[in-house]
Formats: C-alpha cells, structure tokens, sequence
C-alpha cells in the first residue's frame, strides 16, 4: 500500500524537460522563450485590478512571511554553516564555515518542469568566498578561503563532481601567524540538476608557506543553494 501510494506521488510529479551540453542549452532556452511568447499571445486580456493591502494585525507580515517562503532554501544555504573536520599535521580539529559560490559562465545543463516556462541552470564554473572557524587542542582561530571550482552535474545524474583550486587565508589563533596556503579539493554534489537545493561532501588539502603545522587534511558537508 506505501509502496503504490509512493508510485502515484512520483506519477503526479511534472516532468522534466532537460538539454545536456552548452549547444544544446543554448537551444533550449530559445525554444523556451519562443513557447512563452506563443503561450503569452493565447492570454485573453484581463483588467487591472487594484490589489487590496498583504496585512495581517495591521502589519505587512503577509509580503514578509510569503517572502521567506520563496527564499527558504537561500536563506538556509546562506546562514547555516557546512561542519566539517581537519587533521593539522597529527591533531584533530572542528571546523565550521559559510562556503557562498558564485556561479559564472555559460550553462552545462539546462532543465524545465514541464507546463512551466521556467528554465533551470546548473553553471559548472564556481568562484568560492568561504569564510569559517577551526578549533583544536592548540586553541581556536578564523580562516577565510578563496578559489574556484568546477562541478559536472549532468541532468540524468543524483551526483555530481567536481574539483577545485584555492587558498586558505589563516587570520589568527591555533598558535599560527597570518599566513596563507595552497591546495586543492574534491567536491561531491547530491541532489537533482538543476533545481536549487543541494548537499555538497568536500574534501580538501592545504599547503601553507609559514608557520609550524604547514600541511593540513580536512572535509565538510553541508547545504548549499547553487
């Protein structure tokens, strides 16, 4: 009975529309918006009507709760942290950290739920700003990480991944002075391309030019919006 219930949930699900490849999400869009503007000459004509005042108690609280609701998924991705962990030479550490991405070039792929007009890209080119916080037996101190990333997230895949370059800046505290590295990651990306919303696995080494502890081990997991 779970197991039918299940199928007639997932059959009433709009499917997806996908193109895989720069090309082929090039054409997508095109065609998107030519079945946009064909839909948009079949509307009938409908008279403005003035909209009445969103309060509730005599406060704006129905833009302000429909607006969190829109953007639920960004907020967590941009407040809540990744939690992580990190061998410094032979010491364990916590780490906690807000890895924001931006997006930046042309769309690898390209999905759309079918009966929208709404096209969903997944960029593979990422550059990172990941501010955070690693603590250990040698005491607490902040770091701030910039680099770049690739993710491949074709349409057909629950994984994604992908890799990157970047260095870490150590600002203060773990018995450190300010001193900067360079190291590479792994990045595994769960959830399906290209809806907002996913999980990402990273896993990362740094190279640092000063300081006692130079070599260092580490992987977070947390949510992220891109």
């Amino acid at each position: 009975m779970v197991f039918g219930w299940l199928h007639d949930a997932r059959a009433e699900e709009p499917t997806l529309d996908t193109a895989d490849g720069l090309d082929a999400c090039r054409d997508f869009e095109a065609k998107n918006a030519r079945e946009l503007a064909d839909w948009q000459k079949q509307q009938p004509s409908v008279p403005y009507q003035y909209p009445p005042p969103d309060v509730v108690l005599g406060a704006p609280w129905g833009p302000f709760l429909k607006g969190l609701g829109s953007t639920g998924e960004l907020l967590v991705a941009s407040v809540v942290p990744h939690f992580g962990a990190q061998f410094r030479g032979d010491t364990p550490a916590a780490t906690i950290s807000w890895p924001w991405s931006l997006p930046i070039g042309p769309a690898l792929t390209c999905s759309r739920r079918q009966g929208s007009f709404t096209v969903q890209k997944h960029r593979p080119n990422r550059l990172l700003f990941e501010p955070g916080i690693v603590s250990s037996n040698r005491g607490t101190g902040l770091f701030v990480r910039l680099g770049y990333r690739f993710l491949y997230h074709p349409s057909d895949w629950v994984v994604g991944v992908g890799g990157g370059l970047g260095s870490t800046a150590e600002i203060t505290g773990n018995r450190e002075p300010f001193r900067l590295s360079l190291g590479p990651e792994a990045v595994l990306q769960f959830g399906h391309c290209c809806d907002s919303g996913y999980f990402t696995l990273t896993a990362r080494y740094d190279h640092f030019f000063a300081g006692e502890v130079r070599d260092t081990v580490g992987g977070n997991l947390g949510f992220v919006y891109f």
